[in-house]
């Protein structure tokens, strides 16, 4: 398994990082992708993570992808060929997802017409003809298509992606270990 977790400047760095780890944790093979032409990308809080590729670089055959949320992901809806990718996975019925504000992309991209979703308060209306759900949802995940709120459910998301990409029974096995799901 294989997943494609893009990265622009002003990424929330929580929501990109303990998804990436819970996944890596769990045997995936997750690549950073910076879409900013440079390895080091500067997070919201002015963290610089080194990419593991450019975009590019990047190998754009995996099996999911993943937009962080943040101040920067609304740059992502500019992105023509990211977009094209994200279309492309989506036509594919590949897994995507994407955490905070990052859902709006996907709204104004057309991809969550029908579908359950939800984001960071505040996002709602750009969730295009999705049905929004609120806390105390966490993550929702609707066919192909994860959302989740903010950074405060980084985990949950990381868990969910797992739980499909690899198995439940390792996603609670993950949870537990990680001291996140008491058992």
């Amino acid at each position: 398994m294989k997943v494609n977790a893009y990265l622009t400047e002003g990424f929330e760095t929580v929501e990109a990082l303990a998804v990436v780890d819970i996944l890596r944790r769990a045997g995936v093979e997750v690549d950073t992708v910076s879409v900013t032409g440079d390895l080091n990308v500067k997070s919201a809080q002015d963290i610089i993570v080194k990419a593991d590729r450019l975009f590019d670089k990047a190998s754009e055959e995996a099996d999911a992808v993943f937009l962080p949320g943040g101040p920067g992901s609304l740059d992502f809806e500019e992105m023509k060929d990211l977009k094209e990718v994200v279309l492309e996975h989506n036509d594919a019925g590949k897994v995507i997802a994407a955490i905070c504000a990052a859902p709006s992309v996907l709204g104004h991209w057309g991809l969550l017409k029908g579908k359950n979703a939800t984001c960071f308060p505040g996002f709602e209306k750009a969730l295009t003809g999705a049905k929004v759900l609120k806390a105390p949802a966490r993550v929702v995940v609707d066919g192909n298509i994860f959302t989740a709120r903010g950074m405060g459910t980084a985990i949950d998301l990381g868990l969910a992606l797992t739980g499909v990409l690899i198995g439940e029974e390792e996603a609670e096995k993950l949870g537990v270990d990680i001291q996140y799901i008491d058992k």
